[in-house]
């Protein structure tokens, strides 16, 4: 797969400044899954942030649960849990290990 590579990352210099919890998230999300407006909400208010190798993880946990006929999953990836709509290829919503509680509405949990 070849992918096209631009940015200051080309140049050999790494992004300047800090950046805004999940940007990197919602960068890489951008190939195969997106974020509903309630996941970009609580990736701010929560402050929480994915590596790119988590957002793999969570792409690869989405495409096993579609393969399974999962319509609605949590997708538990560290320290983090996803609930994705599989079938709109959608982040719903995240939430932090230490503030997990009951999720209703799921046909399918992926540990990944």
């Amino acid at each position: 797969m070849i992918r096209r590579v631009s940015g200051p990352e080309v140049a050999g210099r790494a992004p300047a400044g800090p950046q805004a919890p999940g940007a990197g998230f919602q960068r890489a999300l951008t190939e195969a899954l997106r974020l509903s407006h309630h996941a970009q909400q609580r990736f701010q208010s929560r402050a929480v942030a994915v590596s790119p190798e988590q957002v793999e993880r969570l792409t690869a946990a989405v495409e096993a649960a579609r393969h399974k006929g999962c319509r609605n999953a949590v997708v538990l990836v560290d320290r983090h849990a996803f609930v994705v709509s599989v079938p709109a290829s959608t982040v719903v919503t995240v939430m932090p290990a230490d503030r997990l509680r009951v999720f209703t509405n799921i046909d399918g949990a992926v540990i990944a």
